[in-house]
């Protein structure tokens, strides 16, 4: 079958004859409708990060080469043994995290925080491919009204759906979202849905800062601009938001978003960053800060909460995603254009040429 492959660090192929998975007991075999390249999947490409390059994960037993692809709608094409509730043909979105259901954490329900936890598309073969499997406990059937496109865009959804939830965001709280890539626009749309009373998006300006103000940022404040912390102070009172989310991606981002975190305030986390990072301590003690990792999505079913987000209007992604190719050209128009191009924000990528013209 075509698949595109992570192979190693600056190394993502494009494949005509990779293997074509079949269903184990309790899998399903899905017919790959639109899967999305993500941040984390660049972070991958560009100098690694969760793909296991040297060393097999010690739940899936992979190791690069991986498909790719963690981001993904498609079609029921086959039930492995003893699956139930399912059906050939079915329209369906996959929860790519899975626990290893043994661990402390895990027997807690705290799935999100598994010691071995396995993302489907980044610790075994994903769906950026014409077909892949995953537990059936993974495989949602989607809403009638919602499309198979708009659906591969759940995961980056719930991601925030979690991060939200972390932050503890009620009605009426100001929300500051750092980062206006993928994740912090679908912040954007969750954050109000939630209750937010104004949700603030700190940007490059750019097609990003456009997006944010299309998804529902009350304000888009340029971060480049000479002023633009005094209208922030500004557009809070002087006291920073209530719940500041992390999505930028780098140490300075983080730093910031402590900084614009009011007293008494919470501050999520929510970046892929492989390094220390330098944070505000006095800032954060005589503010009485808290300070909140956010990962994931799974527990308390938040995947299935982004997917109702989407399929009743209350959450618009279709400004996030900007643009749509088939899949032998993922490497040179997915992974090499969103290197050279940081204006581009979200590309679905397809294996069947019939939804490109839909």
């Amino acid at each position: 079958m075509r698949a595109v492959v992570f192979y190693d660090i600056g190394d993502v192929r494009y494949e005509e004859n990779w293997p074509e998975p079949s269903p184990g007991p309790g899998e399903v075999k899905i017919a790959t409708s639109w899967c999305g390249i993500c941040g984390t999947d660049m972070e991958d490409y560009e100098r690694g990060a969760v793909i296991p390059i040297d060393a097999p994960h010690p739940l899936s037993g992979q190791q690069a080469p991986i498909v790719i692809g963690h981001e993904f709608s498609g079609r029921v094409a086959e039930l492995g043994e003893g699956v139930v509730g399912l059906e050939v043909g079915q329209r369906v979105a996959v929860e790519c995290i899975r626990s290893c259901m043994t661990c402390y954490w895990c027997q807690r329900g705290e799935y999100s925080v598994c010691t071995s936890m396995v993302s489907i598309g980044q610790q075994e073969d994903g769906g950026c491919a014409e077909y892949f499997t995953a537990p059936a406990e993974n495989v949602v059937p989607l809403p009638e009204q919602l499309g198979e496109d708009i659906a591969a865009m759940a995961e980056p959804l719930a991601v925030m759906v979690r991060a939200v939830r972390r932050g503890r965001v009620m009605v009426g709280d100001v929300v500051t979202i750092v980062g206006a890539g993928a994740i912090g626009l679908c912040g954007i749309g969750v954050a109000r849905a939630s209750g937010a009373s104004r949700v603030i998006a700190v940007a490059h300006g750019g097609r990003r800062a456009e997006a944010a103000a299309s998804v529902g940022a009350t304000v888009v404040l340029d971060s480049r601009e000479e002023g633009w912390r005094d209208t922030y102070l500004d557009l809070t009172n002087g006291l920073g938001s209530d719940v500041v989310i992390d999505a930028g991606g780098n140490p300075a981002a983080v730093h910031l978003a402590v900084e614009l975190t009011k007293r008494q305030g919470r501050c999520v986390l929510n970046s892929v960053i492989d390094d220390d990072v330098p944070i505000p301590g006095l800032d954060v003690m005589l503010g009485e800060k808290e300070i909140v990792g956010s990962v994931g999505h799974r527990t308390e079913q938040e995947f299935k909460w982004a997917l109702q987000l989407l399929a009743d209007g209350r959450v618009n992604v279709e400004p996030i995603i900007t643009d749509r190719i088939p899949l032998e050209d993922a490497v040179e128009e997915g992974f090499k254009r969103l290197r050279r191009d940081r204006d581009h924000i979200k590309i679905l990528v397809t294996p069947r040429r019939d939804l490109l013209k839909q």
